[in-house]
């Protein structure tokens, strides 16, 4: 199986992972790295500090980046909470704070 490793970015740093994670393909790296980010936004909220900003960089053993993660876009997206095919919290209420939809006449 190949590794993966989650660099995380921010607007004057990056903080590389030396270790990586070995896991079946690209689809579980993108997964680890939502939760991630999720993790990052929680601590953020919890002990303050902007929760947008930072990205994860996935990138293979060579080093190339395969794929990046925003934790903006893991929040909030295009106006809505964030959401995947395969988030766990997707048995969550769906109503949207940001932009509640009116009542059905």
């Amino acid at each position: 199986m190949p590794r993966y490793f989650f660099n995380v970015r921010d607007e004057t740093e990056i903080s590389c992972d030396p270790e990586g994670q070995v896991l079946p393909d690209l689809d579980a790296a993108r997964r680890e790295a939502v939760n991630s980010a999720r993790e990052m936004i929680g601590e953020r909220v919890l002990h303050g500090g902007a929760v947008n900003g930072r990205i994860i960089e996935i990138s293979g053993e060579d080093g190339k980046v395969l794929a990046v993660v925003k934790t903006g876009e893991v929040l909030i997206k295009e106006g809505r909470f964030g959401r995947f095919s395969d988030d766990v919290t997707h048995s969550a209420p769906v109503t949207n704070p940001i932009s509640p939809k009116p009542p059905e006449k």
